[in-house]
């Protein structure tokens, strides 16, 4: 038999289908890169056009219950801060961030957490941008931080304050990667400023959507951040606005406004004794009728901040459930979290039990006055005074020369005045003109210079040798006249007796001139003799002669009282040398120099602008060549 040939049967491989990724997707991904390529244009009416349709593209979205993701509203959230970045003038920037808050109307409560996903993004986005905005945007994007922030409690009073969406919504700030989280998170470190911001429109702008009509419950979980902030926070910054944020809540309480208006009128009435506490409000029923008329529902409204009412109503305040939420997180806090959480716990335990905590102490009040040293007063105003006098003395000495300024410097450190001798001192040297012709007068002043010459002994009047000679020369002139007069009287006499005894006399005289004479000469031949190095010898003769000769000198200190008299360093500005040299006079020294002779003629060899390079040649252009 023959073997049957069996022929090998191949297996089917079985290929793996090819997803091919969803259209929708696509199309949805590129349509947000349009838009925010659009909305980051230069021209307004496209910037609005593609704002309209944006809103267009998310409602459609919403009715088709498209699943969002984080990327989608990131793309969206770049496009929306350009546009913000791009819009110049106030009202046009008013009206745009009006604009992006109300996007998140169009979310419906079935899609309450894309809601909340879209604020998240919102931030994250504010505070990666937010190191890069300058002082003169700063503006226009903090208002966009209020109205969006806006804009997310009025998706909280869409759902009637429900406490769950008020947990999600308090989860969504203080999550990791929130922007209330307890460790600021990586993209929010240069945003901080943004987080104060926050902080601080936070109950405004909740009073404004609630109308103070909020449970009590609900704001508890709405304030839990903050109350995590103070107990485990690690920014000293956002725990210190957050503890700020939790005060304010108090002042706004019942007990606090009265409080308030208490404190306003002790402080009116000059902050008599016993406090604010002393004062009963009194009921006034014309201002309640007033009040009611005046109420929040027919109030004006504020155009500018996006037509809320002017005034807000008082927020609830939890004073009991706020305490217990404190001590639910005081047991993880360290020690000087402890502290800060442990002042704001007594805080509300007090107002819990109907007693206001920030109420004016009246120890500080009543506290008396320190009791001061008077001697150590007096001596610090005795040296005040001193001071003033010795400033308004150097004041006075601006005119004066320098020998007359020393003194009364000195005179004015030693604690007298001398405002009285300013006067005198200008008019000293016109006095000394005018008593040097009397004879009593100049042995007066001859008697006081010798007196101030005594005291200084070491400070002795120099006198140079030139001086010396003059003086000596001009008494033996005089003495010979008188030899020759008397030479000629002798002959004359010999016939009286009476004029005997005057010749008699005169002899007596020459005799003592002539011993003078002798004395003088030998003193000018030794000062001839003498080499201009042997200075010694010519300071002693000096002396000698200072002693018989009275020199005038001038004492502007007395002896007795040694004062230090230290006078400020003087500068001098020579103000002429900052001046600008002339185009005139810089021409005349080019042309006067020897070095650098001038030509106006001559041309530089070489420019100093760039040298023209020749443009690249095209390859595409073809030049007819002319043959001949």
């Amino acid at each position: 038999m023959k073997s049957v040939d069996k022929k090998k049967v191949k297996k089917p491989i079985k290929k793996k289908p090819f997803l091919k990724p969803k259209k929708e997707k696509v199309l949805i991904v590129a349509q947000e890169f349009k838009f925010a390529k659009l909305l980051s244009g230069n021209e307004k009416t496209t910037r609005d056009r593609v704002l309209k349709s944006l809103k267009k593209w998310l409602s459609s979205c919403f009715s088709k219950n498209y699943v969002f993701k984080e990327d989608d509203f990131i793309r969206v959230w770049k496009g929306l801060f350009y546009a913000v970045w791009m819009s110049d003038k106030p009202l046009i920037q008013e009206d745009l961030c009006e604009s992006i808050s109300h996007i998140l109307d169009l979310f419906p409560n079935d899609q309450f957490k894309y809601a909340m996903m879209m604020t998240k993004v919102g931030f994250k986005v504010l505070g990666t941008e937010w190191y890069g905005i300058d002082q003169h945007r700063i503006d226009k994007f903090l208002m966009l931080v209020r109205r969006y922030l806006r804009g997310s409690f009025r998706c909280l009073s869409r759902k009637d304050w429900d406490s769950d969406a008020c947990i999600a919504y308090a989860n969504m700030l203080s999550s990791e990667d929130g922007v209330l989280a307890v460790k600021t998170p990586f993209y929010a470190r240069n945003g901080i400023s943004m987080i104060l911001h926050i902080i601080e429109c936070f109950l405004e702008e909740l009073a404004k959507i609630s109308k103070g009509k909020i449970p009590e419950e609900c704001l508890t979980e709405l304030l839990d951040p903050f109350i995590k902030q103070i107990c485990i926070g690690e920014q000293h910054e956002v725990y210190t606005a957050s503890r700020q944020l939790l005060t304010d809540l108090l002042k706004q309480s019942d007990l606090g406004l009265k409080y308030a208006g208490a404190t306003q009128a002790w402080k009116n009435m000059g902050c008599p004794d016993g406090g604010p506490d002393a004062f009963e409000l009194i009921s006034d029923e014309e201002a309640e009728e007033d009040a009611k008329d005046y109420s929040t529902t027919n109030g004006p409204l504020d155009p500018r901040a996006g037509r809320v009412n002017v005034t807000l109503e008082p927020l609830p305040v939890p004073a009991q459930l706020v305490a217990q939420r404190i001590r639910q997180y005081m047991k993880k806090s360290a020690s000087k979290a402890y502290k800060r959480a442990n002042t704001c716990l007594q805080r509300f335990e007090k107002l819990s039990q109907d007693d206001y905590p920030l109420k004016i102490r009246l120890e500080e009040m009543e506290l008396p006055l320190p009791k001061g040293n008077t001697r150590k007063s007096a001596v610090n105003l005795k040296l005040l005074e001193k001071s003033l006098v010795v400033g308004s003395d150097e004041l006075a000495l601006r005119g004066l020369s320098r020998k007359h300024r020393k003194r009364l410097l000195a005179k004015s450190r030693a604690g007298l005045s001398i405002m009285e001798d300013i006067p005198d001192i200008q008019t000293d040297e016109n006095k000394e003109e005018k008593e040097s012709t009397k004879p009593e007068d100049k042995v007066k002043s001859r008697k006081r210079k010798n007196k101030d010459a005594a005291a200084k002994p070491d400070k002795k009047p120099k006198l140079e040798l030139k001086d010396v000679k003059k003086e000596t020369n001009k008494k033996v002139n005089k003495k010979n006249k008188e030899n020759e007069l008397v030479d000629k009287s002798k002959s004359k006499v010999k016939t009286n007796k009476k004029d005997n005894v005057l010749v008699n006399k005169k002899e007596n005289k020459n005799k003592s001139n002539e011993k003078t004479k002798a004395e003088s000469k030998n003193d000018v031949k030794s000062d001839k003799k003498q080499p201009v190095a042997k200075t010694e010898k010519k300071e002693k003769k000096l002396n000698k002669k200072e002693e018989k000769i009275p020199v005038k000198t001038k004492s502007f200190a007395k002896a007795e009282k040694k004062v230090n008299v230290e006078t400020p360093k003087k500068v001098k500005f020579v103000l002429k040398n900052n001046c600008m040299q002339g185009t005139v006079d810089y021409y005349k020294s080019i042309r006067q120099s020897p070095s650098i002779p001038f030509d106006s003629s001559k041309k530089p060899a070489k420019t100093n602008l760039k040298p023209s390079t020749p443009s690249p040649i095209n390859p595409f252009f073809k030049k007819k060549l002319r043959l001949k």
